[in-house]
């Protein structure tokens, strides 16, 4: 079950733009949501589809993708935003040994993310 997951403002606000959903007035919890941003000639594209808990996210340079991450099993998304950044942080279940997936976007773009090793 999802842990948590941003109120549609927040995701508007992050991505500085209305996403494309697939079925309109089903809520967004609930459908699959489609954002496309720009920065600093990179495109991301994300496809958010919570009720399945999965993240894809590309990013492209002049049409050519770049890096390609296909989440699954995702515990919850939150957008976090204070003075240093703007960033939606993916969270897995501890038992699966992976650190957050970060997609930063102000200042700049970054992702991160890993895995934990176990004693």
């Amino acid at each position: 079950m999802l842990q948590g997951f941003p109120d549609d403002y927040e995701l508007i606000g992050f991505f500085e733009a209305e996403p494309t959903i697939l079925d309109p007035g089903v809520p967004w919890l609930y459908n699959t949501l489609d954002f496309s941003t720009s920065r600093n000639g990179i495109e991301v594209r994300a496809r958010i589809i919570p009720s399945y808990r999965e993240l894809t996210l590309r990013l492209l340079l002049a049409g050519h993708e770049l890096a390609l991450f296909e989440l699954k099993e995702v515990e919850g998304f939150r957008i976090v935003t204070d003075n240093r950044r703007e960033a939606l942080v993916v969270t897995f279940a501890a038992q699966r040994g992976l650190d957050d997936f970060v997609l930063q976007l102000k200042p700049d773009i970054r992702v991160s993310w890993g895995n934990r090793q176990f004693p």
